[in-house]
Order: C-alpha cells, then sequence, then structure tokens
C-alpha cells in the first residue's frame, strides 16, 4: 500500500503566485518542486502533474508578454501533461484548468499573432486549489 502524496513544500506558494498573474515566480517554483520530487518514490508519478502546471504558468507568461508563439506551443501542452490528473489532483481542480486553458488556446489562435493584443485577459484563470 502507498502512502497518499501530499503537496510539497512551495507548492501552496506557486499557486498562490500563479493566480497573482506571477506567472514567472510560480514556474520557477513549480520548477524546483519538480526537479526535487524527481524520478524516485511516489512523487515520481506526479512529474507530469508539475510539468503541466509548469507550462500553464509559462504559456500564460508569454501570454502577458505578447508572444504568441509561445503561448500557442506550451499552453497547447497542457492538457496532455494533465490528462491523467483529473479531475483533481494534490487538491488542484485539474479539470478546471484544463478547460480554461482549452479555451484561451482557442481564443489565441482565433486572434492570430497580430490581433493577440486584443485578449481579454479576463479569461486568464485561477487555480482552484483546496489544501
Amino acid at each position: 500500500m502507498t502512502t497518499p502524496v501530499t503537496a510539497p513544500a512551495g507548492f501552496t506558494d506557486a499557486i498562490a503566485q500563479f493566480n497573482s498573474w506571477r506567472f514567472y515566480d510560480a514556474h520557477e517554483t513549480l520548477e524546483d518542486i519538480w526537479r526535487e520530487a524527481g524520478p524516485k518514490g511516489d512523487e515520481a508519478t506526479l512529474a507530469n502533474f508539475y510539468q503541466g502546471l509548469i507550462k500553464a504558468a509559462a504559456g500564460y507568461h508569454h501570454l502577458l508578454r505578447g508572444n504568441y508563439a509561445g503561448v500557442v506551443k506550451v499552453l497547447g501542452d497542457v492538457e496532455r501533461l494533465l490528462a491523467a490528473y483529473g479531475p483533481a489532483t494534490l487538491g488542484v481542480d485539474v479539470a478546471g484548468l484544463v478547460t480554461a486553458v482549452r479555451a484561451t488556446l482557442a481564443r489565441v489562435e482565433a486572434l492570430g499573432p497580430e490581433r493577440l493584443g486584443e485578449f481579454d485577459r479576463g479569461m486568464i484563470p485561477a487555480i482552484t486549489y483546496t489544501p
């Protein structure tokens, strides 16, 4: 029997950073967690989960900086990475985040690179998290 995995140190901070639109900071904090988890023990099974959150943060960072190619490339990978972790993992509403990322990506692609500045930033999601 495996012990349930709990959120690692810094995880709550990363979610708060994401939800405050401090996407670069969230990316860095999550990357530290991902590196620490490494390919060992129960947390190794969460590698793609952490990677999906990292890419979500990076994608929204690109969006705020007006980098169309970065948004499309990075957010385009989030659903694949998080697919196995829905509807929720470690208190994160994965299904809700994936739905929001899909909507963002669809809108960004509809606008295209020339009109990315017209993106409604009200569509940027917060991660629903219940520790």
